[in-house]
This record gives C-alpha cells, structure tokens and sequence, in this order.
C-alpha cells in the first residue's frame, strides 16, 4: 500500500500532466487542421486556374487522410511515454517493434502494394471524395479515400471497398467537368 501511496505521490502528477498534455495535443492539431485547410481554401479561392469545387475534393480528401495520420503519431508518442511512466522500458518494444515491422513488410507485400498503389493514387488527383467513377467496372460516388482501400456507394447504395493494389482501372467521370449523355429514339 505504501508503495502505491508513494508512486501516486511522485509520479501521479506528471501522469496526469503528460494525459492532460495529449488532450491539448490533440485539440491544437485539430485546430491546426481546421486552419491548413482554410489557408488551402483561401489560396483557391485566388487561383483562377483551377476548379474550386476539385480543389475543394481534393483538399478534403488529403486533409482526412493528414488528421488519421497525425492522431495515430500523438497517440504512439503519447503511448512511449506513459509506459515509460509506468516503469517499463521502451527500448525492447522499439526494437521489437522494428522487427516485427520488417516480418510484417515481407509477409504483407499486398498491403504495401496497396499502400503505395493509394499514395500515387492520391498524388497524382486521380480520385477524390464526392467524385463519380467506375472502377474495375463498378460505378458510383467515392465515399472514402484512405491509403489502403477506396470505398464506393454505386447508384443502387450497395457500398463496394476496393483494395488500392488490386485496382486496374479507374475511370473519373467527374474530374475537371462532367456530362449527360442520352439516347433518345425519335419516331
């Protein structure tokens, strides 16, 4: 009991700061989000040689994707530190955790693919969130653009996830500008 009286003596209140700590990391990155994004927005609204409503796409799709990828690095970070708070030694999870890291790049060279097949997807602006396409023949509205899978509601509502690796084509149908065509039989 003394033991237990004595770490929440001496170690109670840096525990708590470092949990207040990611709680103010974590709404500041918010806020640091919310801010990138309307200097992007305003920037467009410069730029005449774009469409804003692309640009608009686009930037909501990559700023998505920089908030998942912010919060899991706050959280790791936060994680070390805590566990180093509570007396154990990070260093062996560290190295574990680079081995296993280089176990799972062998064993998972599908995910990889399609990590690095939604990257170039993402920098080249071949698709972006609220965009009409057909992929591997299946069309509809793209929900969710992520590193690993795109997921697309069709015209019925059935939600289709495709692996980024495992796409062949893609066909924009709302990139730039967008068309109707009909076929009308006139008597």
């Amino acid at each position: 009991m003394n033991k237990v009286l004595e770490w929440l003596i001496n170690e109670g209140p840096s525990f708590i700061l470092v949990i207040i700590l990611l709680f103010v990391s974590l709404k500041f990155f918010n806020i640091a989000i919310r801010r990138l994004k309307k200097i992007f927005a305003h920037r467009t609204a410069k730029s005449d040689e774009v469409s804003t409503l692309e640009t608009i796409k686009r930037m909501n799709t990559l700023m998505a994707i920089l908030k998942a990828l912010g919060r899991i690095i706050i959280w790791s970070v936060f994680l070390m530190i805590i566990l180093k708070k509570l007396g154990i030694d990070i260093g062996p999870i560290l190295a574990g955790a680079g081995i296993l890291g280089l176990a799972v790049g062998f064993g998972a060279q599908e995910l990889v693919r399609d990590f690095i097949s939604g990257f170039f997807i993402l920098l080249e602006n071949q698709v972006r969130t609220g965009d009409v396409v057909i992929i591997n023949g299946t069309g509809g509205l793209v929900e969710k653009i992520e590193l690993r899978t795109i997921t697309l509601r069709d015209f019925s509502g059935v939600v289709h996830v495709f692996q980024n690796g495992k796409i062949d084509t893609i066909a924009n149908m709302t990139k730039e500008w967008s068309a109707i065509v009909f076929d009308i039989g006139v008597a």
